[in-house]
């Protein structure tokens, strides 16, 4: 098999650039090709796909396949889906490793910025395919080579014991490695793993041009449990334990004690992460659970030092890298002095690539040394209610016989803008805009001279109805204060001095009637409005739920209006169009007479104010 392998990759190689050389184009083009050339740029991979030469039919079978996949590929390539080419490419060099899918290849990662892997495949044609490169080729994969590793950096790994290296979830060889391991600049995650010590993690940075040194010490495990893995309908299936492929099932083998995640894989099918906790001289026996499986992706939190977790399994520190089944999966990342992050996605069978979790700093956090002060916007309303606002038409009922008096009631809606301090004192200025009304039926009997003089006196009876009003824009300039009682709960107070710029009146409407008749009567001046500014306190008692930066507030504010409201200047009550016969003399005849005297708005008094709020942290 190896030599019909290589009998392959000859024949791949060696039609694919006859192809390339009988084109009038250079010998090594991408279609499209790019707008110039750029000198130490990567050489651009061939368009031609390989060509079928005469073999034996396993042979013609995967040499068939090996092309279309490189077709497919470049297909994709020429409309930029290099992540999509790339796949395509690399599945047709492990049919049969040939010149075009590996520079292909390359090409494709180093569009995708992924120039250590670039470096990789670009390496391997001058040393595994150097036999087929022509001299041209070698000089421009050379320049290649020498550009991308201008661009990396790269890590030494040594160790006590000869155990695996992962690094970002990636397997990167068995120590003592033969030399640097090639990484992108920034932060990685480094593990090395062997059977019987314990893992050691470490994140490493890495600059470009810079090697790093990691001597990566492992001890011993003082005790083990062993862990079982088997299921029938997955014998051989790949068993990936902690990020380490470690066997095939089924798989029987010492651990450490304690939580351990895996997954298996037997191609397209397989299980996500599965969590299976060892116990110190114990057989813990693990079941899986498996499915049809999506492309490859990488899980990647941001710190790579956040702890990530896939449907409620830890897998670990920073990236976790593999293929899930098809369906809906939950990414959870936690890091104390960030805010956590969950992200809920289905894959399907285009899902590839990265599924990143940025988590946003949490500045108030005791991890970072300091405390920071922090700006609150809020939307705050509630309903306000009093039991009355003491006006003196409500107080009148002394003198008037009443009925049918209303609670005060109606709306406080506005926006706070708020800065707390790192000891949990804030500043706070509220605008908003309130509203209350109450109405009350009230009633009076009088008596007025009769029409024809003497000193006989008529009854009758005035009935009215009050409407209320008070509203206007209100600013509340106050301070207050939170407890926290745990990172997402808060308990506090706030005190808050404000101003109503306020339109009051008292819309009067109204009845005169005796033993004959009942007719309307008009208030002079009743219902116009008044403007005058009310001030009050509140206190108010606040529970605060915290949710990252959004919060969500429930409150209970007591409002003392201070001072007393100006007067309603009402006039003379008049009958509506009266028709007096002085021989019968009915309420028609019933002259204009101060009935409702000038009344206070409103007085002194409290006001009600259970709300709720909602708000983003800046």
């Amino acid at each position: 098999m190896p030599r019909a392998r290589r009998a392959l990759r000859r024949c791949l190689s060696a039609c694919a650039l006859a192809v390339a050389s009988a084109a009038p184009a250079p010998p090594v083009r991408a279609q499209p090709p790019p707008a110039a050339a750029v000198p130490g740029a990567p050489p651009e991979p061939p368009a031609s796909a390989p060509a079928s030469p005469a073999s034996p039919a396993s042979t013609d079978e995967a040499l068939a396949r090996a092309k279309a996949l490189f077709q497919e590929g470049n297909e994709l390539r020429k409309i930029g889906d290099f992540q999509r080419a790339l796949e395509l490419y690399l599945r047709s060099r492990q049919i049969v490793a040939s010149v075009p899918n590996t520079l292909n290849a390359a090409f494709c990662l180093d569009q995708l910025g992924r120039y250590d892997e670039a470096l990789e495949l670009y390496e391997a044609l001058l040393t595994e395919l150097r036999a087929e490169l022509g001299e041209p080729e070698r000089r421009s994969v050379a320049s290649a080579i020498a550009t991308l590793r201008a661009r990396i950096g790269s890590v030494v790994v040594s160790s006590n014991v000869d155990g695996l290296v992962l690094i970002d979830g990636r397997q990167r060889g068995r120590l003592p490695l033969a030399g640097p391991i090639r990484l992108l600049p920034g932060d990685h995650t480094l593990r090395v793993v062997k059977d019987g010590w314990h893992t050691f993690e470490r994140i490493v940075t890495v600059g470009v041009a810079e090697t790093r040194s990691v001597d990566a010490k492992l001890d011993p495990l003082a005790s083990t449990g062993r862990l079982k893995v088997e299921d029938e309908r997955l014998v051989g299936a790949d068993l990936t334990i902690d990020g380490a492929l470690i066997g095939q099932l089924p798989w029987e083998g010492a651990l450490a004690p304690g939580p351990h995640f895996y997954s298996v894989r037997k191609g397209n099918f397989g299980s996500a992460p599965r969590e299976a906790s060892v116990i110190a001289g114990q057989l813990a026996v693990a079941t899986v659970e498996a499915g049809p499986l999506g492309e490859e992706v990488r899980v990647v939190a941001q710190p790579l030092s956040a702890d990530l977790t896939i449907n409620g399994v830890p897998v670990g520190k920073g990236q976790w890298r593999g293929a899930l089944p098809l369906g809906r999966h939950t990414f959870e990342a936690h890091e104390p002095g960030y805010f956590a992050r969950t992200l809920r996605a289905t894959v399907d069978k285009t899902t590839r690539g990265d599924i990143v979790l940025p988590l946003a700093i949490d500045d108030a956090h005791p991890r970072w040394g300091r405390r920071v002060g922090v700006f609150r916007l809020e939307a705050t309303g509630g309903y306000a209610f009093a039991s009355s606002l003491e006006s003196d038409a409500e107080r009148s009922c002394g003198s008037y016989s009443c009925s049918g008096v209303s609670r005060p009631s109606g709306v406080l809606a506005g926006v706070r803008g708020s800065y707390e301090f790192p000891i949990g004192a804030a500043i706070e200025l509220t605008a908003g805009y309130l509203s209350l009304h109450t109405t009350l039926d009230r009633s009076l009997d009088a008596t007025y001279a009769a029409p024809r003089g003497g000193d006989e006196r008529l009854p009758i009876r005035y009935s009215f109805h009050d409407d209320i009003g008070m509203a206007g824009v209100t600013v509340i300039v106050g301070g207050s204060y939170h407890y926290g009682l745990s990172s997402w709960l808060d308990v506090g107070g706030a005190l808050g001095l404000g101003v109503v710029l306020a339109e009051m009146s008292d819309e009067v409407t109204g009845t005169a009637s005796d033993a004959e008749r009942t007719v309307s009567v008009a208030v002079q001046n009743a219902g116009r409005a008044v403007r005058a500014a009310a001030p009050f306190a509140m206190p108010e008692l606040r529970l605060r739920l915290k949710l990252g930066r959004f919060s969500a507030s429930a409150g209970l504010g007591v409002g003392f209006f201070l001072v007393d409201g100006p007067p309603l200047e009402t006039g003379n009550t008049y009958v509506v169009g009266a028709e007096c016969d002085e021989a019968h003399p009915t309420v028609d005849c019933a002259p204009g007479k101060k009935v409702v005297f000038e009344e206070l708005a409103h007085g002194t008094f409290t006001m009600f104010f259970p709300n709720v709020s909602a708000g983003y942290r800046f």
